[in-house]
């Protein structure tokens, strides 16, 4: 198996299991409405999984915790903590990370 098809597989299967994660509770309940816990819980998984794929991403590099000032992925997620803070828009700060985030390693690769 190559490396391109196993990376598709678990992008495949993430996507299944996070739209079973949302669709079942609903299918399953039908007209009977959701109770308020529930509807506070659900608002979190989208959440929940964006961050636990950006902390890996910026902290770690090679196995290893990577807390350095070369690290240029940090100013972005300050940067992108206050927009996420001003705004409470996922759409806003997941395109404004990735902008940042370009900026940051155009501007390494020149220094």
């Amino acid at each position: 198996m190559t490396n391109t098809v196993l990376k598709m597989g678990i992008i495949f299967i993430s996507f299944i299991a996070m739209f079973a994660m949302r669709y079942i509770p609903f299918a399953l309940l039908g007209e009977k409405g959701t109770s308020k816990e529930f509807e506070r819980f659900i608002k979190y998984i989208p959440i929940g999984v964006f961050v636990a794929l950006i902390v890996k991403d910026i902290f770690f590099k090679d196995g290893k915790v990577f807390l350095s000032t070369e690290n240029i992925k940090l100013l972005p997620m300050l940067l992108v903590i206050g927009i996420s803070i001003k705004y409470r828009n996922i759409g806003l700060s997941v395109v404004s990370g990735g902008i940042l985030i370009i900026i940051a390693m155009l501007i390494k690769s020149n220094f």
